[in-house]
C-alpha cells in the first residue's frame, strides 16, 4: 500500500528471465528479455504507467542489454 507501485506482469517476466538464464535456458531467457522490451514499450506508448514506475525497469533492462544482444546458442559452439 505504502511503496513503490510495481507492475507484476513486468515483475514476474523479470523473474522467468533470471531462471532461464540460471538454467541456461538461452532461447527462453532471450524470448523473456524480447517481452520485456515490447511489455515497456507498450507501457510507454499507452501511458498506462508514469515514466517514474517505469524507471526502475527500464532501468534493469538497460543494464541486461549488452548482455542479452548476443545471448543465443551459437556462442557456444566451438570450431574446430
Amino acid at each position: 500500500m505504502f511503496g513503490k507501485k510495481r507492475i507484476s506482469e513486468l515483475d514476474a517476466l523479470f523473474e522467468s528471465l533470471a531462471m532461464n538464464k540460471s538454467n541456461n535456458y538461452k532461447d527462453a531467457a532471450k524470448k523473456d528479455y524480447e517481452d520485456i522490451c515490447a511489455k515497456l514499450e507498450g507501457y510507454r506508448a499507452s501511458g498506462e504507467y508514469s515514466e517514474k514506475v517505469l524507471k526502475p525497469y527500464v532501468e534493469r533492462m538497460m543494464e541486461l542489454a549488452p548482455v542479452m544482444e548476443n545471448y543465443n546458442h551459437q556462442n557456444n559452439v566451438r570450431s574446430y
